[in-house]
């Protein structure tokens, strides 16, 4: 009998997007582009962005490994465009900090990072999902260690 034990992995809640929302805010407030605020979010989709990482079919992990759950936030917040502007940002940031909440980070430049939103920005619906989830899964997992404590 295997015992089903509950997940150690860490996922974002309602509060926490609001509080990386603010920070990105903060951030960017002095830059001439400014990021609009939580309250314009689309609650549809925010719900998306909790739920998708952890979400199961017939009782198995949809998105089963931390690579794959990071594909999928990266995914819904660069691509369903949560908010009027700054997605882009906001699905660096998240992908970041679900990393690193999880003990682990990415071994990319900060430019490595910006291209990869911007080429996810840019895939389109003639795009296959799965190839461009399996695509985000590899470079993860690629460029995925452990956190430096």
């Amino acid at each position: 009998m295997i015992e089903e034990k509950e997940s150690s992995i860490k996922y974002f809640d309602l509060k926490g997007l609001e509080e990386l929302h603010a920070i990105l805010a903060e951030r960017f407030k002095e830059d001439g582009e400014p990021i609009p605020p939580f309250s314009m979010a689309n609650e549809h989709n925010i719900d998306a962005l909790i739920k998708l990482p952890q979400s199961n079919f017939f009782g198995a992990e949809q998105y089963a490994s931390l690579e794959s759950k990071a594909a999928i936030i990266f995914f819904t917040v660069n691509k369903k465009h949560i908010f009027p502007n700054a997605n882009k940002r906001f699905s660096v940031l998240c992908l970041s900090v679900f990393l690193e909440a999880n003990g682990k980070e990415l071994s990319v430049s900060a430019d490595e990072l910006t291209k990869k939103a911007l080429w996810l920005a840019q895939t389109t619906h003639a795009h296959n999902f799965d190839d461009v989830k399996q695509e985000l899964e590899e470079w993860i997992r690629s460029n995925i260690k452990d956190l430096e404590k």
